[in-house]
């Protein structure tokens, strides 16, 4: 009966966790409308793009087609793809890609609850486990994230970067549950695993110290690293080696992406966004202060020292978003594709919220002295305003996301995916109409034109052997057919465009994309992965099954044996 109780009681809180996100979200899902950002209209026409391929059975989209008017880049063969996973579910459902995507942005708040209340609070009176989920989730910082700076992937990382990051705090962490996570987390968005892994690493030396006794419990966790790179490497090794395809500069270079100027709490470098540099950032490390400080009698219980030990990555992971760490973003240039060091407090700020939570569901709060309790009251109550001006803010200035006649609309596409091959010359090709143009130009007929996401097909009439300038980018990857025969990919010079040679009469050109050995590389190492992880598990279950026998025998006594 107390079972029976139990579950239901489960299923309740599990209930009112799903309400209070649709309540935080319901602003957005009602009116479709989020902060002004120039990245949801990038985010847009990605989720309609990788849509498209998904329609068209390519399980792993790797050509963004609509980009560059329609000439396409390699995009998704380099952005991490899990949230457009997400979108293209429910564009599935029949939902617009506008309304697709915003409810594809609450999803990391429902797994983030599901996440806190039932694995980390689940020991706990539901009363409590549910009030401390509900202030996990609207973390401030958190939905500042996805309304005011459309990181989307980010926000969808959160709940696998806390998983990791609770797994990670363990003496002897299990590589068979760190290596999915990790994957998880890499195909959410990359920035998210790097900066986990930086944070869980110097936590790790911080609360276990290398010697001899925490020695296996840091070969475990570097096992389940290495593991959880080879499960994401059908995604990150092509996304890493191949960067001489794209113009990754687009990352670093100008004004916009200097580090120098994103550090919190500024005193020898200027400010950038005083709102995340200062308010959002005090806020943060007085949690983190708080989570840490509890006293010794709070860390002696294991989950008091699991809210420690997350406290520390927080640390941890201020740490790296303070001028303190100027020097490595100086030496180690890895560093620097972060972009702006204040991306570590949205993790340290998810991570504190929890410690602190644990921290009063493990009574802290009568062992705490009045000015903590005071701080405590500050904190949540100043948390509680920050999320009631975000939500005012959308009310007053949200806006309304456009729809597909619109994002569709002129030529886009992110500059550092703009292809190495492109010419001075390819805007020409598009001003002068495309391949309708460039079949005008060399009096030839071009008819039944067919492109799709991942292919592009032609017939061309020709009175004389011509060379002709198909309209996608001669990105390596692409396979060239002339009536079903294979010809060498060629660049034009002048565009950066596949360029074809036609003879004289009727041929049909097909183009279309065959992948990179990089592609075929990573997914051999990921099976490998695979099968690694499945023979830990395998053995994992027959080592379960081989306790649990030697206790019955045990119990039935020496006769049994």
């Amino acid at each position: 009966m107390n079972i029976f109780l139990g579950k239901h009681t489960r299923l309740f809180g599990f209930g009112c966790v799903c309400i209070f996100t649709l309540l935080l979200w319901a602003i957005p899902l009602l009116t479709h409308s989020l902060g002004h950002q120039g990245d949801i209209a990038v985010h847009l026409r990605w989720a309609d793009q990788f849509s498209d391929a998904i329609k068209e059975g390519w399980l792993l989209p790797r050509w963004a087609h609509a980009s560059r008017s329609g000439l396409g880049d390699p995009a998704f063969l380099f952005y991490q793809p899990l949230f457009y996973y997400v979108t293209t579910g429910f564009a599935l459902l029949g939902l617009q890609p506008e309304k697709a995507l915003i409810c594809a942005a609450a999803v990391p708040y429902l797994l983030l609850g599901g996440v806190v209340y039932g694995v980390v609070l689940r020991r706990y009176p539901s009363h409590h486990a549910l009030f401390s989920t509900m202030f996990v989730i609207a973390c401030p910082l958190l939905y500042f994230l996805s309304t005011s700076l459309a990181g989307f992937p980010w926000s969808l990382s959160i709940p696998f970067c806390l998983l990791f990051a609770i797994e990670s705090t363990r003496d002897r962490p299990r590589p068979y549950i760190l290596a999915p996570l990790l994957c998880l987390i890499c195909l959410s968005h990359l920035l998210s695993g790097l900066m986990t892994l930086i944070s869980t690493a110097l936590a790790r030396l911080l609360f276990a110290f290398p010697r001899r006794d925490t020695f296996r419990g840091h070969v475990l966790w570097a096992a389940g690293i290495i593991l959880g790179l080879a499960l994401s490497a059908f995604f990150l090794y092509p996304a890493l080696t191949q960067m001489h395809l794209i113009t990754p500069s687009g990352w670093t270079e100008g004004n916009g992406f200097d580090w120098r100027r994103r550090f919190i709490f500024p005193i020898f470098t200027s400010i950038h966004w005083f709102a995340i540099q200062w308010p959002f950032s005090l806020l943060t490390m007085g949690t983190v202060i708080l989570a840490l400080g509890p006293g010794k009698n709070q860390a002696l219980t294991p989950m008091g020292t699991l809210a420690r030990r997350l406290a520390i990555i927080g640390a941890a992971a201020m740490l790296f978003s303070t001028e303190l760490a100027y020097p490595l973003y100086a030496v180690l240039s890895p560093l620097q594709k972060i972009q702006f060091p204040y991306r570590f407090i949205f993790l340290a700020c998810i991570l504190a919220n929890l410690a602190l939570a644990i921290h009063l569901a493990e009574r802290g709060w009568s062992r705490w002295s009045r000015t903590a309790r005071a701080m405590i009251i500050v904190l949540v109550a100043a948390q509680c305003a920050q999320s009631a001006y975000l939500q005012w803010s959308l009310v007053r200035h949200g806006e309304r996301l456009p729809a597909r006649s619109e994002f569709m609309r002129g030529e886009f596409g992110q500059p550092e995916y703009v292809p190495a091959v492109r010419g001075p010359r390819w805007k020409t090709y598009v001003d002068n109409g495309k391949l309708a143009g460039e079949c005008r130009d060399l009096a030839i007929a071009c008819k039944d034109v067919r492109h799709r996401s991942h292919a592009l097909s032609a017939t061309v009439d020709a009175s004389h052997a011509v060379a002709v300038r198909m309209p996608v980018f001669a990105v390596q990857g692409w396979r060239v057919t002339v009536d079903g025969l294979p010809q060498p990919l060629v660049v034009d010079p002048d565009t950066g465009l596949a360029l074809v040679q036609v003879a004289s009469g009727h041929h049909l050109v097909a183009l279309h994309w065959a992948g990179l050995p990089a592609e075929t590389t990573g997914r051999a190492i990921s099976l490998a992965g695979l099968i690694i992880l499945l023979v830990l598990l395998a053995a994992r279950q027959r080592s379960g099954r081989q306790r649990a026998s030697d206790a019955a025998l045990d119990h039935l006594g020496p006769q049994a044996r």
